[in-house]
């Protein structure tokens, strides 16, 4: 992992530093890409809105705008995060050395 391309940030709650692969403080770029946390709170889970088969299952709507029922059906389709859990809309951020969150969840940080 190169340190050019990788955001550190300290942790208010335990003082240490969590290093994510990315350069900037969002996941998301300019809301054309989706984003889900595993159960740990540790990896994110990102996919563009323009999908092809994104589009076909939930057509004429953004993933973060689905129903409970649709955000279920979406959170079924994804396969096991690598440390065997669940990507969820439920799930916030955490901290990797403490696991408290470092964000909200996806449904109650954006839009």
């Amino acid at each position: 992992m190169s340190h050019e391309k990788s955001l550190s940030i300290q942790y208010k709650h335990c003082g240490k530093d969590n290093l994510f692969e990315q350069p900037y403080h969002y996941h998301a770029g300019f809301t054309d890409q989706g984003f889900l946390y595993n159960d740990a709170g540790t990896l994110t889970f990102v996919w563009s809105v323009c999908d092809p088969v994104i589009d076909k299952l939930f057509p004429g709507k953004p993933t973060w705008a689905l129903n409970l029922h649709n955000r279920w059906r979406f959170e079924k389709m994804l396969l096991p995060a690598p440390d065997g859990g669940h990507w969820r809309f439920g799930n916030p951020a955490r901290c990797i050395y403490c696991a408290k969150s470092i964000s909200k969840p996806r449904l109650h940080s954006t839009h």
